[in-house]
């Protein structure tokens, strides 16, 4: 078996970071081609709501503009021995954009990092990881906290 494309979405927490290891590990164990992708959550939409003194849009900018921050932080120290890597910041639904990243793009794996949360969390937030591995046609590495 061999992985010619893997896909590692980060949200810039711990947990992501680890599964970063995983899939750097693996891209140069198979010479693969490494997606590092970061999803902003956008809420579907606001039309009708009225919230004065807040532009959406400014927001949003500001939130993009701190993301590339972080993410050209990232291909400078945890990505500068992988130079082919390419990172992303994509807007949507986390789980519903890294699935159709895979998709589109015909990943053969997706490592993705799992806060672990349990119980009542769970319930409320909800897993980004297993959504995807629901979801998603290609092979899904889950790499769990460290002591879970």
């Amino acid at each position: 078996m061999s992985f010619k494309k893997i896909l590692c979405p980060i949200d810039f927490s711990e947990y992501s970071y680890d599964a970063l290891e995983f899939a750097k590990t693996l891209s140069k164990n198979f010479n693969s081609k490494l997606y590092v992708v970061h999803i902003i959550y956008e809420p579907a939409d606001f039309t009708g709501f009225y919230v004065p003194h807040i532009s959406f849009d400014k927001i949003r900018s500001e939130i993009e503009s701190g993301a590339k921050k972080i993410m050209e932080e990232l291909k400078e120290k945890k990505l500068q021995d992988l130079p082919g890597a390419e990172t992303m910041i994509i807007f949507g639904s986390p789980a519903e954009e890294i699935v159709r990243f895979a998709k589109d793009k015909e990943v053969d794996l997706i490592v993705i990092g799992s806060q672990g949360k349990k119980g009542i969390e769970k319930m409320v937030f909800g897993s980004t990881a297993e959504k995807v591995v629901k979801k998603s046609n290609c092979p899904v590495l889950v790499i769990k906290p460290k002591g879970a």
